[in-house]
């Protein structure tokens, strides 16, 4: 009898293990800037709640912006930690507007959602919604949501469909057939590079100039929806609806009627 239990758990262990995965409806990640038959690809991982990943997030953006479309694209992969308790819906929250929102359109909407949070995490941190349940945060996201365009309505109906749910277990799972184990974890033309959250510009420069070589040159500097702001020699960000160019600064909200997240 133990023979036949240990063949039988065995081969369930074995079905599990060989189960065919999730095969998403589309490419998956958020194109920042370019298109995916651009020459050269950064691929990032990135927890949509980590603080390392919010190190990096401007600096990549600035990035993307200094080679331009036509030979880079940033895609930015969403890899919820369990550690970050309300990852998960953050995570699920960027498919919703990405698909709902109404501001410069998609992928826009999706990179001003990650720079909202990503300014704020302290406010979604794991102590200050310790006592919250589900639905509240759920509703805190619905807010933010709602300056994207995406009214709570079809917010909170999003949050509950089986689609949205398995877009956003297809993407974490894509993370995990990668051998992501932390974020940001950073992909150059699909190999793995050892850089940090902390690499400006320059040092993102010295991986990929080479991989320029024979390109044209960048011609186009922003995403369409945003402004070229060059802050400093040399770095520049973009800057989106109701944000201005600071000298020394880059870009900032002053007039928070006119910016689509504070």
């Amino acid at each position: 009898m133990d023979s036949i239990l240990n063949i039988l758990l065995v081969s369930t262990i074995l079905g599990l293990s060989y189960g065919q995965l999730i095969i998403p409806h589309r490419p998956l990640g958020y194109i920042y800037s370019g298109t995916r038959d651009a020459p050269v690809h950064l691929d990032v991982h990135m927890g949509p709640l980590c603080p390392d990943s919010a190190a990096a997030f401007e600096t990549l953006k600035a990035v993307a912006t200094h080679y331009g479309p036509t030979n880079f694209v940033l895609v930015l992969h969403m890899f919820p930690l369990p550690y970050h308790q309300q990852a998960f819906l953050v995570a699920k929250g960027a498919q919703i507007v990405k698909r709902y929102g109404s501001g410069p359109g998609g992928e826009a909407d999706a990179y001003m959602w990650f720079k909202h949070f990503y300014n704020h995490l302290s406010i979604y941190s794991n102590s200050v919604t310790a006592d919250k349940t589900t639905d509240e945060v759920v509703a805190m996201l619905a807010d933010i949501a709602l300056t994207l365009g995406v009214s709570n309505t079809t917010f909170m109906n999003a949050m509950h469909s089986t689609e949205i749910e398995v877009d956003t277990r297809a993407a974490w799972t894509y993370s995990c057939t990668r051998g992501v184990a932390s974020t940001p974890t950073f992909f150059l033309n699909d190999i793995i590079v050892e850089a940090q959250s902390t690499w400006t510009l320059n040092d993102w420069e010295q991986a990929i100039d080479p991989l320029m070589v024979g390109l044209p040159r960048n011609t186009q500097t922003c995403p369409v929806g945003t402004v070229k702001c060059e802050y400093l020699p040399g770095k520049t960000e973009c800057c989106t609806q109701g944000e201005s160019c600071i000298p020394n600064v880059g870009c900032r909200c002053m007039n928070a009627a006119k910016c689509i997240i504070v």
